[in-house]
């Protein structure tokens, strides 16, 4: 595919943010599409190509020889433009629709934290997965990968050396510390399986308001069968506001997000714009003007919604919290979001789908480029020792408070505009469908 047909194969793909993939782009131009090169010379140029013209800084990416790569994976390093590109990456078709479309990864099914206290501990576990069959939980601190202690994976950086091969049956070993039980060691194989997207929707009481919650993890497509289910058991419940937990999301497909947008909000003029994907000065003509979506299900009658966040909160959720500030109160709890205000499209030759960050999103007021993160109108860390959803965990405890008292607590410190926390936990520098997934 040369870069004369990008216009051709962006029309029939589907806009995404964090790592999201679209996979299967394919020309319908009726032109007939000239075979693919499959070889690792045809990657590497398909893929410089690529970067030429449909890249976001395609003016910055440098002229070098891709015959010369050993792998594009390789020459995407060389290619993208670093300190503010973290997110371009390299998957194949057949990962990326398992995932985005099926809503099924190859994995262990844990996601991993810091602490405050800087403790590795698990802070989510996906039912059904080997860590789920596992018995591993929520708060269980990991001292050793692999037989390696927790410090020396840290300072010589072996995440992606201990995570593995994409293989079924590859084996990781994790001795575990929890509370009230001496210290042991699981042994776990990756595997497939289906992932949760929505988890402990519930609907609480604060005062004299009936609140929903839910905590979202991705924005695939499965998640709208469940998005619908939690927000029919808000509306049934007749909840007046909203508390929504993005606190592990790095994203997923904008079409998604526009869905959870329009289910939490619309306004009453129909047709009003939500976001707008700006393109280099290469191909404006890209660019779209995206509305709410015209749902049958009406959206909950709110006037304000509280998000929590972490620096795991990126690019989909980001924009859903930039978006839906045009119209209506949206209040952060939790910690500075990632800093993605930007998105980008698969293309694929043969099973290799290249994923180039492509396009900036703006708000309808054209707001957006918050490469710092969204910060906190309330701050609360994260307490992995306590359950989702537990009206007692910190995160929620003080979105529930700002709810009854419109204000944060004397716990919590109220964040500046472009102000992080003081002392953020560590984060584990995942990239790509990884950092996607959020989970291992």
């Amino acid at each position: 595919m040369v870069a004369s047909k990008l216009v051709a194969v962006l029309s029939t793909c589907t806009l995404a943010l964090a790592a999201a993939a679209t996979g299967g782009c394919t020309a319908s131009d009726g032109d007939a599409e000239p075979k693919a090169d499959c070889s690792l010379q045809g990657h590497n140029q398909f893929l410089f190509e690529l970067m030429k013209d449909a890249y976001l800084w395609y003016d910055g990416v440098p002229d070098l020889d891709y015959r010369a790569y050993p792998s594009p994976e390789a020459l995407l390093v060389d290619l993208v433009t670093e300190p503010r590109d973290r997110w371009s990456y390299i998957s194949t078709k057949s990962v990326d629709d398992a995932f985005f479309r099926e809503g099924q990864t190859l994995g262990f099914g844990m996601r991993w934290s810091f602490d405050q206290e800087g403790s590795l501990r698990l802070a989510l576990i996906q039912p059904g997965s080997p860590a789920g069959e596992a018995g591993l939980r929520r708060g269980d601190a990991v001292v050793a990968i692999n037989g390696i202690d927790v410090e020396q994976v840290v300072s010589d950086d072996l995440w992606e050396e201990l995570a593995g091969p994409d293989e079924e049956g590859y084996e990781m070993s994790l001795t575990i510390e929890r509370a009230d039980a001496e210290a042991f060691t699981v042994a776990l194989r990756k595997a497939w399986y289906g992932i949760t997207t929505v988890v402990s929707p519930r609907v609480l009481q604060t005062g004299s308001a009936t609140v929903g919650y839910l905590m979202l993890t991705t924005f695939i497509e499965p998640s709208v069968s469940e998005l619908d289910s939690a927000f029919a058991l808000f509306r049934e419940s007749q909840v007046d506001e909203l508390v929504l937990d993005l606190r592990y999301n790095g994203g997923g497909r904008l079409s998604v997000e526009r869905h959870l947008a329009s289910l939490i909000h619309r306004p009453a003029e129909a047709g009003a714009l939500l976001d707008i994907t700006a393109h280099n000065d290469r191909h404006v003509d890209w660019d779209k003007r995206e509305t709410f979506d015209d749902l049958d299900q009406p959206p909950l009658p709110l006037s304000r919604l509280v998000v929590i966040t972490s620096g795991g909160t990126a690019s989909a959720s980001e924009s859903l919290i930039n978006s839906l500030r045009a119209y209506m109160d949206v209040k952060i709890v939790g910690s500075t979001t990632h800093g993605k205000p930007v998105g980008m499209y698969g293309w694929d030759n043969c099973d290799m789908v290249v994923h180039p960050i492509a396009f900036r999103v703006l708000n309808a007021k054209e707001e957006g480029d918050f490469y710092d993160g969204l910060p906190p109108d309330c701050a609360a860390d994260d307490t992995l020792g306590a359950e989702l959803g537990d009206a007692g965990e910190t995160c929620l405890a003080e979105a529930l408070h700002l709810l009854e008292h419109g204000a944060c607590s004397t716990a919590a410190q109220p964040g500046g505009a472009g102000e992080r926390r003081a002392s953020p936990p560590r984060e584990i520098p995942w990239r790509g469908l990884r950092r996607e997934v959020g989970a291992l």
